[in-house]
Order: C-alpha cells, then sequence, then structure tokens
C-alpha cells in the first residue's frame, strides 16, 4: 500500500508540474490574442478615421462647384492674377487676434469654370485658399474646411470694386468656440515697376 501511495503521489506530481506549465502556455497565448485583439481594433479605428478624411477632402475638391450658383459670372481677364492684401482686425472676441491687428498677403485670383480659387500666399508660402463666385459687382469667398478644421469653425470674404484696380471688404473668421473675428480687407494691384 505504501508503494501504492507513493507510485501514486508521484504521478500527481508529474501531473501536476506539466498543468503548470500548460496553464501558463494558455494564459501566455491569451494575452497575445488579446494584444492583437487591441491592435486591430486600433486599426480599424485609425482606418474608419482616414476614411473619413478622405471623403471630406474630396468633399472640399468638389466644393468650389458646389458654391457656384446662378448669379455667379466668369472671373473676368481683368481681374485675375496677384494682389496686394491688407487687413485690419475691427473686431474680435477671440484669443490670439486683437483690434488693431494687421495681416499683408498676395492674392492670386484663378478662374475655375463658373467659380473663382484666390491662393492667399506670404512670400512663396501658399495659407490658405478661398474658393467662391464673383457677381460683377464683387466677390463672395470662402475658406472650405480641412480634415483637420471643425466643421463648425468658418472664414468668409466679401469683397466689391471699388475701382479698376481697387477692392475692398471684409473678412469674418468664426470659430468652433462661437468666437468671431472682423478684419476690414483692401486689396489693390501691386505697383508695377519701370526700368
Amino acid at each position: 500500500m505504501k508503494k501504492n501511495f507513493a507510485l501514486l503521489l508521484m504521478i500527481l506530481s508529474i501531473y501536476g508540474c506539466g498543468l503548470e506549465d500548460r496553464k501558463k502556455e494558455l494564459d501566455e497565448r491569451e494575452s497575445s490574442i488579446a494584444a492583437r485583439e487591441r491592435l486591430v481594433i486600433l486599426k480599424e479605428k485609425e482606418l474608419q478615421l482616414f476614411e473619413d478624411s478622405l471623403k471630406r477632402n474630396i468633399a472640399i475638391r468638389d466644393s468650389s462647384l458646389l458654391l457656384t450658383d446662378s448669379s455667379s459670372l466668369p472671373l473676368p481677364d481683368s481681374l485675375s492674377g496677384a494682389w496686394d492684401v491688407s487687413m485690419l482686425c475691427t473686431k474680435t472676441n477671440c484669443n490670439g487676434f486683437a483690434v488693431g491687428d494687421t495681416r499683408k498677403e498676395t492674392w492670386l485670383f484663378i478662374k475655375r469654370d463658373e467659380a473663382v480659387s484666390v491662393r492667399a500666399m506670404q512670400g512663396e508660402k501658399l495659407i490658405r485658399v478661398y474658393v467662391g463666385t464673383f457677381q460683377g459687382d464683387g466677390f463672395q469667398l470662402s475658406v472650405p474646411p480641412t480634415a483637420t478644421d471643425s466643421l463648425s469653425s468658418s472664414m468668409t470674404v466679401n469683397l466689391k470694386l471699388e475701382g479698376i484696380n481697387k477692392l475692398s471688404g471684409e473678412r469674418i473668421i468664426r470659430q468652433a468656440d462661437g468666437c468671431s473675428s472682423f478684419f476690414k480687407v483692401d486689396v489693390t494691384r501691386p505697383a508695377v515697376s519701370k526700368k
């Protein structure tokens, strides 16, 4: 009986050691599977964000076609090209802006079918693109939102023709937090240097 008991004890201890190893392997395998599942969920979220960004960018690219209306006229050749822009902040309740702030840019007015595209430049650097319409006596422009912008923020510009080489109007920036900044805008043809 002592032999049987010793034999039984030895079999149980051998079996028990293997059981602990199997349990460790199973726990490691479960941890590995859980980590892979978390990685797959993260990749799915990244893919969804990328798809949303692509859809939004496609909509933005086509937005200039949506901005045209029946009262829009083609941009006259005389208004195409580079213009010097001075902006003066006249009213604001936004952080980062102050009444009296000035901005200087060069705007390139470009025909796009019935729409107008305006590239805002600082030196050689493109800082934004406006799209909009020409109504014969002025422009209505806006900056389409990008994938990084909030849909509730906007930038619009209304300009009136003041003369053959002068436009004036207002730029309004409305931010997602509800604040607004208003700028007086003066647009003039660059002086042609005589050699």
